[in-house]
């Protein structure tokens, strides 16, 4: 359905082949759900109407670009400043705690901006909310195009994205089934407060995504059998 809607799309957008089947995993839950979606790198605003046109009527995007080449519309508000940008999202965007369903970030693509970008929204996304970040081949540009590029760079995106995995599992640092407390490295508590609702993360080819809301509850079951 998406790769139909972008075919007929007025204005443009740009888009790898792979994006279409994800974001279709991912997002079908919010189509007619008048979902509030801020997304970073608006463009020429095809992404922006093509997001009107599936999710349907009631969808209003946000916009945030560094030199957007589109007009605000009924479904359209533009925000021009920097994602890497502190004050940017203070000014901004301060007041809108828990309040959008989905984070898009297609903006500069370059690892610091990614990062503080994920830091400063990832609070602005309600519970039951999804973050999206695409493009992320780019955390493994060596000294092309990005700052802190290339394989294993500790300040990429990815590489910042697989230390934010460890918040899933933290509470296992510090008891093991069977034993009892551990005594040994913990996740950081300043991660760990970061992304208290995170509930789980998807890496594919250019593509991460988080998903925020109650944590799974860990609690083991066992079923003896009848014999």
């Amino acid at each position: 359905m998406l790769r139909e809607i972008f075919n007929e799309l007025e204005n443009g957008c740009d888009k790898f082949e792979h994006y279409f089947d994800l974001y279709e995993q991912h997002f079908r839950k919010y189509v007619g759900r008048s979902p509030r979606i801020l997304e970073i790198g608006c463009q020429f605003g095809g992404s922006a109407e093509m997001w009107r046109k599936y999710f349907g009527a009631g969808t209003m995007v946000h916009g945030v670009d560094i030199a957007a080449q589109c007009v605000e519309t009924d479904y359209l508000k533009l925000f021009v400043g920097d994602q890497g940008s502190h004050a940017f999202w203070d000014a901004h965007f301060g007041d809108k705690h828990n309040y959008y369903d989905i984070v898009i970030d297609d903006g500069s693509h370059d690892n610091p901006h990614q990062i503080t970008s994920l830091l400063r929204t990832y609070s602005l996304l309600k519970d039951g909310g999804t973050y999206w970040c695409e493009d992320t081949h780019t955390s493994y540009y060596y000294k092309v195009r990005v700052s802190d590029g290339g394989y294993k760079n500790p300040h990429s995106f990815t590489e910042f994205c697989k230390d934010v995995v460890d918040v899933l599992s933290s509470e296992h640092t510090r008891h093991a089934i069977g034993v009892g407390p551990i005594d040994g490295p913990r996740v950081p508590p300043s991660l760990i407060a970061q992304f208290d609702r995170l509930q789980g993360i998807h890496f594919y080819d250019s593509v991460i995504v988080m998903n925020k809301g109650p944590r799974l509850k860990f609690e083991r079951v066992i079923h003896r059998g009848r014999r």
